[in-house]
């Protein structure tokens, strides 16, 4: 009888533990992809968007899969939508990259030396 019960434990542990495993490793993610829209209002064209896109690749991890790329521009309004990995970079990271690239982009302005090197159909247009 003793035995009995002993192997019932043993069968119940085994099945607990696979359950477990299976549980763990179904909520483990690799990637999450997401589309954002980035208001860049100084993108106003082909060639200002192809500067963005590169900046935007440049923080791509290589070893990973789904790199971030542009899905769709409105040059009117400087809306820029960018399909990205969260696991790998965040919306912040994306501004970040396209702010240094010369670009004001969400909360963060557009870096200077940056933005004097651009294309002059790129280059913001300047304050009063």
């Amino acid at each position: 009888m003793a035995l009995m019960k002993t192997r019932r434990i043993e069968q119940i542990a085994t099945f607990t533990g696979v359950i477990a495993a299976a549980a763990f490793l179904a909520g483990c993610r690799v990637s999450d992809v997401k589309e954002a829209t980035i208001t860049a209002p100084d993108v106003r064209n082909e060639a200002c968007l192809k500067i963005v896109s590169q900046a935007i690749a440049a923080i791509h991890i290589p070893s990973r899969p789904n790199p971030p790329e542009v899905v769709s521009v409105n040059f009117n309004t400087g809306e820029i939508v960018i399909r990205y990995d969260s696991m790998q970079i965040g919306t912040k990271n994306i501004e970040y990259a396209i702010a240094q690239a010369g670009f004001a982009a969400g909360p963060f302005p557009a870096n200077e030396e940056a933005a004097s090197k651009l294309p002059s159909e790129c280059r913001a247009a300047p304050k009063d």
